[in-house]
């Protein structure tokens, strides 16, 4: 290959290199991208994957599966019965699919999930938690709920969410959080015990079908502290701000807002929860449950929060 044609190729990966950039924005204490992905499979192989120079990056940024994955996937369609922005911000857009009801029926545990895509084969979906809780037939609701956090990687969601519009879905899939384990008898006996919440980003997605299921507290509603710590960048990022009050009043939960990219910024989740000190002694330690959801570096983060403190890893749930 001549000069000129090197010269050209050169000019060429500098331009997308300029591009990536202005997408995903300017490294923060961090000198190389990193490879990450917002929700782990449990087939024990990532499915997704996106380029990250930091935290906050990785909390906009877009998910893509892969091609081996994606090929072998049944999907239906389904319609998009309602769609309006979740923040004042815009950042997230809340929408309602009307699914079948073997779809319906496939939802039975807090923290699945499903792949959606538009009415067009040639592009590749992007996983999303439901958002609303599992009937399990106990209403004749026909749809689901998600939070879909925008992002330009994903030009095809601002047209693709509308009201009217056909997508196509995937199966439920996942197994979501068990929360089962929560009304085991050691803890009915049990004087008391508190259930800490987690989320960052449309990880809030998840835990609000947790919190509306009502099983979080069912068993003991009056002596059972269940706390939120919620992140966003900003109080204009955040999400389902009109439910908090419900939320405190039907379930007991108390949302704390965590927001990193403000003047007073206390930090991200995991650095608020190490500084909350919730485990004081070995008692506190066995008596809390924790349910996580968003970025792996958060995830990852709360957990050795939560097991420095004495948690048993048996009592922080994922739901994958």
């Amino acid at each position: 290959m001549n000069q000129d044609g090197l010269h050209l190729i050169f000019l060429l990966v500098c331009a997308s290199v300029t591009d990536i950039r202005a997408f995903v924005g300017t490294p923060h204490g961090i000198n190389r991208a990193t490879t990450s992905g917002y929700h782990r499979h449990r087939h024990g192989r990532r499915v997704q994957f996106f380029l990250a120079g930091s935290r906050d990056e990785e909390q906009q940024a877009a998910i893509f599966s892969s091609d081996e994955y994606n090929s072998k996937q049944t999907w239906k369609e389904a319609e998009i019965v309602a769609s309006c922005p979740a923040c004042p911000s815009g950042k997230s857009t809340l929408v309602e699919v009307r699914v079948d009801r073997d779809t319906l029926q496939q939802y039975t545990t807090p923290g699945q999930f499903v792949q959606l895509r538009p009415d067009d084969a040639t592009t590749a979906p992007i996983f999303l938690a439901i958002s609303s809780a599992p009937t399990c037939g106990k209403t004749d609701a026909v749809t689901l709920q998600f939070l879909v956090k925008l992002s330009p990687r994903l030009p095809w969601l601002l047209d693709t969410l509308v009201t009217g519009n056909t997508v196509q879905i995937s199966p439920v899939m996942g197994s979501g959080f068990s929360l089962s384990q929560l009304s085991s008898e050691a803890d009915v006996e049990a004087e008391v015990f508190k259930v800490i919440l987690a989320a960052a980003g449309s990880g809030i997605a998840p835990l609000k079908a947790c919190i509306e299921s009502g099983l979080l507290g069912q068993r003991q509603p009056s002596q059972l502290p269940i706390i939120l710590y919620y992140g966003e960048w900003t109080e204009e990022d955040l999400c389902f701000t009109d439910l908090y009050t419900r939320w405190k009043d039907e379930y007991g939960v108390d949302v704390k807002r965590v927001l990193s990219r403000v003047p007073d910024t206390q930090g991200y989740v995991q650095k608020v929860l190490s500084k909350e000190g919730l485990v004081r002694n070995a008692d506190d330690a066995t008596s809390i449950w924790a349910i996580l959801s968003g970025m792996d570096d958060m995830v990852d983060c709360c957990t050795q929060v939560l097991r420095d403190a004495g948690v048993d890893k048996d009592r922080i749930l994922l739901n994958f």
